[in-house]
């Protein structure tokens, strides 16, 4: 249901209340009869228009979203060449190797093997 019919059926159920008070209030076995329908018509329609708004609000909706993410360093990227920490042999990208999520440099000259550590931002 949509929000207009829902504002349609609160506002009919809070004009048939006000109706039925005051058939009530006249007095008269015929008034107090037909204000009691009155609020109980209007109560049923508050009480639909509340459990369709209820349903309509516990079902799944798909919400789709698009990000647009650019990523950039905090600073100037260069490009360096890797050198040996023992003897300052260049190194290549085939002296390196992932062990255990950790870069691991093995120089071809002289066999040392070192952990590649990338250096704080600041």
């Amino acid at each position: 249901m949509n929000k207009f019919l829902t504002g349609a059926l609160i506002f009919l159920a809070i004009f048939m209340i006000l109706l039925g008070m005051i058939f009530i209030i006249a007095s008269g076995m015929e008034n107090i009869v037909i204000g009691a329908v009155f609020v109980v018509i209007a109560g049923i329609l508050l009480f639909l228009s509340y459990r369709t708004t209820k349903i309509e609000a516990a079902k799944p909706s798909v919400v789709n979203q698009t990000f647009q993410v650019k990523m950039e360093g905090s600073g100037e990227l260069t490009e360096k060449q890797l050198r040996c920490r023992s003897c300052g042999a260049p190194l290549t990208d085939k002296n390196l190797k992932v062990i255990q999520g950790g870069v691991m440099m093995t120089c071809p000259y002289c066999g040392a093997v070192a952990a590649l550590e990338e250096a704080p931002k600041w």
